[in-house]
């Protein structure tokens, strides 16, 4: 990991998934918030085995340039990306794994990555939570009245 300037702080952060999850956040991510810093996609591609995205996972977390951590977002619990981010987060203190991702807490996590990582966790969970509702129509209480 390459050393930055004392006094900047900013988590790195990976998504992973089946198919084109990651990428599809990334295009979404991108088109709102703009290229961002610290920040890499996977995909876990028909074909491939747990190994290769092992390896795609070690790689870019390697390539990181975040002293302070790794967060690694992934979309289904139990699934192959998660299990892999798992035994590499098992291996590295320093990465933590999300998963049940959605974009309201991806853009959260983008804006709030000078959080200490267990903050950033914490608060990513809430804006993941919240970002998840269903929409209900307001209807007005007032009384139409016919004209005068």
């Amino acid at each position: 990991m390459i050393k930055k300037k004392e006094g900047d702080y900013m988590l790195g952060i990976i998504i992973t998934g089946h198919g084109q999850f990651a990428t599809g956040l990334q295009s979404s991510v991108e088109l709102i918030a703009g290229k961002q810093e610290n920040f890499e996609t996977i995909d876990f591609e028909k074909g491939e085995s747990s190994e290769i995205l092992n390896n795609k996972l070690k790689k870019e977390v390697s390539r990181m340039d975040s002293q302070e951590g790794v967060i690694i977002f992934t979309d289904i619990p139990g699934g192959t990306p998660f299990n892999q981010s798992i035994l590499l987060s098992q291996e590295d203190a320093q990465i933590k794994v999300i998963t049940g991702t959605n974009l309201p807490a991806i853009m959260d996590g983008l804006f709030n990555r000078e959080l200490e990582a267990n903050d950033f966790v914490n608060k990513v969970l809430r804006s993941g939570k919240e970002g998840l509702a269903t929409y209900e129509e307001k209807r007005s209480n007032i009384i139409k009245e016919e004209g005068i």
